[in-house]
Order: C-alpha cells, then sequence, then structure tokens
C-alpha cells in the first residue's frame, strides 16, 4: 500500500479505534453522585442554572452545553454521556494535530496513546466537564504557546488564546492552575532573551513587544470572565459545600497521578509501581538529555529548529500539579480527576520518549552484538505487552460490573441507579424518604421513578393524611458552621444542628409507620451519626441493603410505629396461618381502581408462637375462576427482620403494593394473602381472603 495513503489514513483508524472504546460500555453502569449534579442542572431553566452553579464548585459553561445537548440527545445515562465522549473523541484528533506541528515524528504515537489511555476513556465516559477542560486547555496552550513566539497582538492567535482560555475558565476552576503554567513559561521565555547572548537578543524590541501581547491577553480574558470573577473569588475563600478533601502528602499525590495518567484509576499503583518506575526512567532519561528550549522566528513565521522541548510537554502537566500541592497547604485541593486537565501534553511527552529511546536502542544496535541486540529487542517487546496487558486489565476494572464479570469490584461505579431503584420498590404511601439534601437529593431527582414531593428535614411539621406522592426529605450537613450554601435558603447544602434534626426526627416517626434513608457521604454530613443513633433508638430496622461503589452507599428501612393494637382505621381480623402466624387487621382501598393503577393493601401481623423459618408472602389477586391476575410475593416486613426474629404477641405492620395489568376487565375480584416456604413452596395454613378488588371500566 502506498506509504501516503498510509500515513493519511492511519490517523482516521487511531481515532476509530478511540471512539469505538469509548463507546464500548457507555452508560451500562449508575450514574454517581458528581454525574447527578450534572442532570441536575441540565434539567433546570437557564436562570436556575447559573443561580445553582454559583454555588456549585465549578463554572457553569459545561452545564449549559449539557443543556442543550441533553435537549436534543435525550436524558438517559447513554445519551448523557454521549457529550463527553464527543470531547474525549475530538480530544484525540487535537492531540494529533498539536503534535504534528510540535514534533511531526510523534504524532500518531500521541495520538494512540490518548486513544487507548483508561484515565482518558474514564472521563469520556463521565456525564461531568472533564475532557471539555481538557480539550480547552490544549487549545489555550496552544495558541499561548504561538502568539509567545509571533509576538503580535489582535492577531487570530491573539484571539483564539483569549477565547479558548476564557472557556476554559468558565468550565472549571481548576484551569487557573494551567494559566499558572503559561506564566511560568512566559517567565523562563523572558529569563532566557535576557540571559542568552549577554542579553543582546533584547535589543531590538522583541521583548517588550512580547509582554505588551501577553499583559493584553491576560486583561482580555479577565475581561470575559468577569461576571463570573466575583463568584469564584467567594468560592475560593468561602467555599459554599462542606469540606471533604483532606491534605495528601506529595509521595502519594506523585504517585497517584502517574500512574493515573500511564493506567487510569482502575488499577492499584502499589501494584503497577515497577512498570511505573521504568516508565518514569525512561521519561527522565530523555528530559536529562533535552535541556535546552530553542525557537526562532524568519519572516514572522514559526520556524522550530527544536519544535518543543520535553521539558515544556513536563511542565504542562506537572507545573499545575506543583501549583494545586501548594495551594492544598493552606487549603487543601488536590483530586486525581482535576488532573486530567493538564494531561493532553503527558500522552505527548510519553511519545517523545518512546520514539526518543526507539532511536537510541536502533544507535545502540549497531554496535551491539546479535546477541544483545537481539535481547534489546525480546526486553522491548516484553514491556509493549506488559503495558498493553495493563491497559486492558485497567479498562477491565473500569468497566467492573461485579455481577456480570470478573473483575475487581473495589473499582465499580457508586451503584445509585439500584440504591433509589431499591427505594422505589419498596416504598409504599405514608413513608417518608431520608437524604442529603446536597450528596443524595440529585440521585432521586433522576433515578426515581415517579414524582415526589420535597422538603428540608427542619422545616416538615408532620404529615397531612396519606400522599400518594413519596415525600423526600432532605438532611443537612449537621454540625457544620452556619454561613454553609452561604446561608442561601436554596442552597443544596446547608447547615444545622444536631438538635434540629432530633426534633425534626421526632415529627416525623410520630407521622410516617415507616422511614427509608438514603446513605452517602456520612461522615461528610453526619459525622456523629446522629440520624444514624436516631433511628437505631427510635425505629425498628427491617433492610440494610449496601450498594457497590467507593462511596459505600447504603439503604435503609425502619419501622418507626410498633403498636400490640390493630389501629382504628383498619378491619379487624382473626385469620390464623397455620399454628403461629395470624393476620389480625387490614387496610384495603376505600374506592374502586383503573387497571393499570396500584393496589395498596396493609397487612399487620401477629405470631403467637416462635417461627423457625423466614415464611414469604404472597398477595394474589384472582379472577371469577379463580386465576392469578396479579401478584406480589415479598419477604414479610424485610430481609433485615425476618419472621424468626419477630417478637410473640407484636402488631407487625406490613404495607404491600400491587400493580394491576392494563388488560383487567372492568369487575370484581378477590384478593387473597398466604405464605409459603421457599424451600417447597409449601403453603403454611389456608390463604386468607382479604377482600374485594372493584375494576372501574375504561
Amino acid at each position: 500500500m502506498n506509504r501516503s495513503l498510509v500515513s493519511r489514513v492511519l490517523p482516521f483508524v487511531i481515532i476509530g479505534c478511540g471512539f469505538g472504546l469509548r463507546l464500548y460500555h457507555l452508560g451500562a453502569n449508575s450514574l454517581w453522585y458528581d454525574e447527578t449534579v450534572s442532570l441536575l442542572l441540565a434539567r433546570s431553566d437557564l436562570t436556575e442554572l447559573i443561580r445553582h452553579t454559583a454555588g456549585d464548585i465549578h463554572p457553569p459553561f459545561y452545564y449549559l452545553l449539557l443543556h442543550i445537548w441533553v435537549q436534543l440527545a435525550g436524558w438517559s445515562e447513554f445519551s448523557s454521556a454521549f457529550l463527553s465522549l464527543w470531547f474525549g473523541v475530538f480530544l484525540i484528533a487535537l492531540v494529533y494535530g498539536v503534535a504534528r506541528e510540535w514534533f511531526t515524528p510523534m504524532a500518531l504515537l500521541a495520538a494512540f496513546l490518548v486513544a487507548i489511555s483508561p484515565y482518558n476513556i474514564w472521563y469520556s465516559q463521565e456525564v461531568r466537564m472533564y475532557t471539555l477542560g481538557a480539550m480547552l486547555g490544549l487549545l489555550s496552550v496552544f495558541f499561548f504557546r504561538r502568539m509567545v513566539v509571533q509576538r503580535k497582538w489582535f492577531t487570530r492567535d491573539f484571539f483564539a488564546y483569549v477565547i479558548f482560555t476564557a472557556l476554559g475558565i468558565y468550565t472549571l476552576y481548576y484551569f487557573v492552575f494551567l494559566i499558572v503554567f503559561e506564566w511560568v513559561y512566559l517567565g523562563f521565555v523572558v529569563w532566557r532573551e535576557m540571559t542568552e547572548d549577554g542579553g543582546r537578543r533584547t535589543e531590538d524590541g522583541q521583548l517588550p513587544q512580547l509582554l505588551i501581547t501577553f499583559v493584553l491577553s491576560q486583561v482580555a480574558w479577565v475581561l470575559l470572565y468577569l461576571p463570573w470573577l466575583p463568584i469564584a473569588v467567594r468560592q475560593a475563600t468561602d467555599p459554599p459545600v462542606p469540606p471533604w478533601r483532606q491534605f495528601i502528602g506529595l509521595p502519594q499525590v506523585l504517585l497517584e497521578s502517574f500512574s493515573a495518567l500511564v493506567f487510569g484509576q482502575s488499577v492499584d499503583p502499589s501494584v503497577v509501581l515497577p512498570m511505573l518506575a521504568v516508565i518514569g526512567v525512561g521519561i527522565a532519561l530523555v528530559l536529562l538529555k533535552d535541556r535546552d528550549w530553542r525557537y526562532e522566528i524568519e519572516n514572522q513565521k514559526l520556524k522550530i529548529e527544536n519544535p518543543i522541548s520535553p521539558w515544556f510537554l513536563f511542565g504542562y502537566t506537572f507545573i499545575p500539579l506543583a501549583a494545586i500541592f501548594l495551594f492544598s497547604l493552606w487549603k487543601p485541593l488536590y483530586h486525581v480527576r482535576y488532573i486530567f486537565t493538564y494531561s493532553p501534553a503527558f500522552y505527548m511527552l510519553a511519545a517523545y520518549t518512546l520514539v526518543e529511546l526507539g532511536a537510541g536502542v536502533i544507535t545502540w544496535r549497531q554496535r551491539m552484538s546479535r546477541t544483545v541486540a537481539t535481547a534489546s529487542v525480546i526486553v522491548a517487546a516484553l514491556l509493549g505487552v506488559v503495558f498493553l496487558g495493563t491497559i486492558a486489565y485497567s479498562l477491565n476494572n473500569f468497566w467492573c460490573d461485579p455481577q456480570h464479570s470478573d473483575c475487581d469490584p473495589q473499582y465499580a461505579d457508586d451503584d445509585l441507579r439500584g440504591a433509589v431503584g431499591f427505594i422505589a420498590d419498596h416504598w409504599r404511601p405514608g413513608d417518608v424518604i431520608l437524604v442529603n439534601a446536597g450528596y443524595a437529593y440529585p440521585a432521586i431527582a433522576y433515578y426515581f421513578p415517579e414524582e415526589t414531593m420535597r422538603e428540608r428535614l427542619p422545616n416538615y411539621q408532620s404529615a397531612d393524611g396519606v400522599s400518594d406522592l413519596p415525600l423526600v426529605l432532605e438532611t443537612g450537613s449537621i454540625g457544620r458552621a452556619a454561613n454553609l450554601g452561604w446561608g442561601d435558603p436554596r442552597s443544596d447544602f446547608y447547615a444545622t444542628t444536631a438538635e434540629e434534626t432530633r426534633a425534626a426526627l421526632n415529627r416525623v416517626v410520630s407521622s410516617h409507620p415507616r422511614v427509608w434513608v438514603l446513605r452517602i457521604y456520612d461522615t461528610v454530613v453526619d459525622p456523629d451519626g446522629v440520624i444514624r443513633q436516631y433511628l437505631s433508638a427510635h425505629g425498628t430496622m427491617i433492610e440494610d441493603q449496601g450498594f457497590t461503589g467507593e462511596s459505600q452507599v447504603r439503604v435503609q428501612g425502619y419501622l418507626t410505629n410498633l403498636s400490640e393494637n390493630v389501629p382504628p382505621n383498619a378491619i379487624a381480623k382473626d385469620d390464623s396461618l397455620g399454628e403461629r402466624v395470624k393476620l389480625v387487621g387490614v387496610e384495603l382501598p376505600s374506592e374502586a381502581l383503573q387497571a393499570g393503577s396500584f393496589y395498596d393493601v396493609v397487612l399487620y401481623w401477629m405470631i403467637l408462637d416462635a417461627v423457625n423459618y423466614n415464611y414469604q408472602l404472597s398477595v394474589q389477586v384472582l379472577d371469577s375462576s379463580g386465576g392469578v391476575v396479579a401478584q406480589q410475593d415479598e419477604t414479610p416486613l424485610g430481609d433485615a427482620l425476618p419472621m424468626t426474629r419477630w417478637h410473640v404477641g407484636q402488631i407487625y405492620r406490613e404495607p404491600v403494593r400491587i400493580t394491576l395489568p392494563k388488560t383487567l376487565t372492568a369487575g370484581d375480584y378477590k384478593v387473597i394473602a398466604k405464605l409459603y416456604n421457599l424451600r417447597d413452596t409449601a403453603v403454611l395454613g389456608q390463604p386468607v381472603t382479604l377482600g374485594v378488588l372493584k375494576i372501574l371500566p375504561q
């Protein structure tokens, strides 16, 4: 095949492979907390989006793009993540284009490394702004360097730099650390020109022109950012969210960041440390070999004798990281995800290193014996296989579904979809749902299948009858400073006290027979366990379900009103199921129902003597011929309070919901309940008739 044709086709092959890797498994796993915040904001109208973002930890540009995108593409996990995927694929092409201008021989390899990078694939599948931030960062640095070399203001490169920089800092506050690198690079250029050749290079007026161009460019992007600047300053000095980051020492910062850049966030850095050491030594050798940054201008066109120094690429990646670490000495800021904004240069540096070392090996082979030369090729091939194998292992962990694949479950996504789905399946009229206002409500807003009522826990007074809509009470950050969320009553994060929380919970448990709690980031919002301790003391746990993910998401359910009497609104029953279990009351719908609606019934159980088996309940709707047309099977009360743990003589309330088929015809249907043994499906005693269900004509 023609070599020129291959060189033209290969970039598209690499981009296509990168697209395929980013498309695979897209949207398959649950969104995690940050992603649900993205969609909560994107669903808002533009005025609310801007207001809400002012109290968020990131500026609004990405959310505005996502707001537009989901209107066109849809709200599913798959379609909403596609926006990040597009930016991630474009980043591959952009790295190739920039690398071609900076050092042509390494461009294809740099693009390939980005295409297969687990770090890049991770954020290309996340409903967040990181691929957009990295793309804007590369464009900012690219045009900044051109502007510095050309030293002309109000040119195309000048305006491109200003626009992309302004958009970048409207996307991520951490973009400012990339600007720090640009300033350091400018300082280096100035220093070199003032010291090289005895300072004679400054006599032609180029240096003042460079400084004027630089100052004008900075003033220009600041002016574009001026409307948001007061909010950014307030965010930096008085964050509206609870402090959750802890200071991380420099060795761990370097190891975690370097491991993420090479192999992504889904491998243990200590496990791949030998491979990281080999790669680090290779990069160090190339850096030590090339200590000179040279460039020249001819006819105001860029002619680069040494187009880009590996030190430039090294500084692009690690000077922002150093700035973050130094800032963290005052206020912890570091998280490995934020380094992604500065990552494109790392893959160019890695490509530069591989090409330089490869050229060195070729040269050395001419001086080696055949045996040594062959051995060097074998070692290089083995290192390549190990590298690609580790990439594959990291991607397998990233796409982890512990229920259906062989992978390390510690890297599985937070299963908020499963947690909220569990609550939705178990919620019944009269129940209340407790979630944290900042960290858990966005998941409820996105994943709960029906409309909910939303109220802050301290504002709750009492239930006014039984609502058909789930009531979600939002808990605050207990014990935090009163100015949390800047005191805005609409803020997702608000401060409250232990006393205020307990008083509100007293009102909740007196009005609602069951409470569901979605637990996430408890150590941040309830470090002393006030809510957990209260519910343990005033309720009986019926469910305690954990879900995958590093945030240790849990759903817990509690009975709050245990009684030794059937309430007056229930129909008293005296139906024994066997010799030890009795149905002592039932609440039935007071009105006829439509096909396709919910049939809610409440059963009141009592055991006469201890049972030695956890029976299952089946509530069935029968037609006139005795055929089952709808049913609900479940563990009575819940898995955390099976029948073997019930107390003799205690009455237990169990709400049951049956979804009625839309195909039911009008008429009367018999409703029965029975307990059965899971081992052999043997029924305990005789089924009990609960009542008659009347279905209205369509």
